[in-house]
């Protein structure tokens, strides 16, 4: 690498680093890639960050309820602002923010990281902003960092589209997914027949767990050795007396209800998998599903931007329409009468993780980016 060690500050703190969530998992997988040539740093943890932390969820639940659009929009600049003390940047290159953005603004080049603008039905589904929100944040945000990090081509197509001003500071780089070194090249089910299916998902509804239990309902009926592990926060209703009827019938459903699991046991899982399922109705990225292919698990997803992308129809698996349980009913189906179609699936899903999510190759794509705003900066500086 050029020009020297890099010393990247992240924004965000170890203590929030603690916490669970597919944003966190950006900072954290970010940390796992220093080394002496390229470090990250994180900021101190003090009472003013977590006062603001506080502010910032308080502006994020009062921007979803409130109707001017006025009022709505600066509510949602301030849930995503976070409180950045100047004298950290004293001995950083770069500062690299996921979702969140560093208030004040820093003194070092900032380089912003999201999931880019996902599809409009995304948005209707989760209820949180409208598509014209999102497009407004890149608007006012997108201009004030040096660079504009997307994980996706999808999601960096779909901004550009409504933010053409922004693209000569847009890089498409993959998430870096890391999972442990010793993946076995054999699965369970090549010793005892059974094919096991995961599905996770901490809200059950929105990621497609009703859907999916029909259709397994009809599949077990056909085929007596599977078995379905399902890692869930189920709350009270329908939903919940249905799951438990079923897994209450384990020895002739092959049912196994998981609550919320440490991340240790959740990678457990998935080594012994042989389908990740998810129909789901909203996902801007599926890391479990990624994490999923790294374990050689086929993956049955749903077919909206960016997961064709990230999934290839036909190559790890099959995409499905949301709500399409005929078609979900199908794909599997196909994937589990069919020995030969679902090892091809689990070894591309394999390969697929080590060429695009595997750390190493994410880094070194980072390294370029990180490289580049560098060198924009100096020059800007002597201009």
């Amino acid at each position: 690498m050029g020009g020297g060690s890099l010393r990247i500050l992240l924004n965000a703190t170890l203590e929030e680093l603690q916490g669970r969530g597919g944003d966190i998992m950006f900072y954290r997988n970010w940390m796992h890639l220093g080394d002496e040539r390229l470090s990250f740093q994180t900021l101190p943890s003090t009472w003013r960050r977590r006062t603001q932390a506080f502010l910032r969820k308080a502006c994020e639940k009062l921007a979803r309820a409130w109707e001017p659009t006025g009022v709505r929009r600066a509510l949602l600049v301030a849930a995503r602002l976070l409180y950045f003390p100047h004298r950290a940047a004293s001995a950083a290159d770069l500062l690299l923010s996921h979702i969140c953005f560093p208030f004040p603004r820093p003194r070092i080049p900032l380089i912003w990281s999201s999931q880019g603008i996902s599809p409009a039905m995304y948005y209707e589904r989760c209820g949180q902003w409208s598509l014209e929100d999102v497009i407004f944040l890149y608007r006012v945000l997108g201009p004030q960092a040096q660079a504009l990090l997307i994980a996706t081509e999808s999601g960096a197509r779909h901004l550009l589209r409504w933010c053409p001003e922004l693209e000569a500071k847009t890089h498409v780089v993959p998430a870096p997914v890391l999972v442990p070194p010793d993946i076995p090249e054999m699965k369970p089910s090549q010793r005892d027949g059974i094919i096991r299916l995961l599905f996770v998902g901490l809200d059950p509804v929105l990621k497609g767990l009703p859907e999916l239990l029909d259709a397994y309902e009809w599949l077990r009926r056909r085929h007596a050795r599977l078995q379905l592990d399902i890692v869930v926060r189920l709350g009270d209703g329908e939903l919940r007396e249905r799951v438990w009827e079923i897994s209450e019938l384990s020895g002739a459903w092959g049912l196994r209800v998981h609550p919320p699991l440490p991340h240790k046991r959740v990678l457990e899982l998935m080594r012994e998998a042989d389908l990740f399922v998810s129909p789901t109705y909203a996902d801007t990225y599926a890391v479990a599903a990624v994490e999923a292919m790294a374990h050689r698990c086929a993956i049955v997803i749903s077919n909206f931007d960016p997961l064709p992308e990230l999934f290839p129809n036909a190559e790890v698996g099959f995409l499905v329409a949301p709500g399409d349980v005929r078609g979900l009913i199908e794909r599997l189906e196909t994937v589990i009468a069919n020995l030969d179609v679902l090892r091809r699936f689990q070894e591309n899903a394999r390969r697929r993780y080590l060429t695009v999510h595997d750390p190493a190759r994410v880094r070194r794509r980072l390294e370029a980016v990180f490289e580049r705003v560098r060198a924009d900066a100096r020059y800007s500086r002597h201009c």
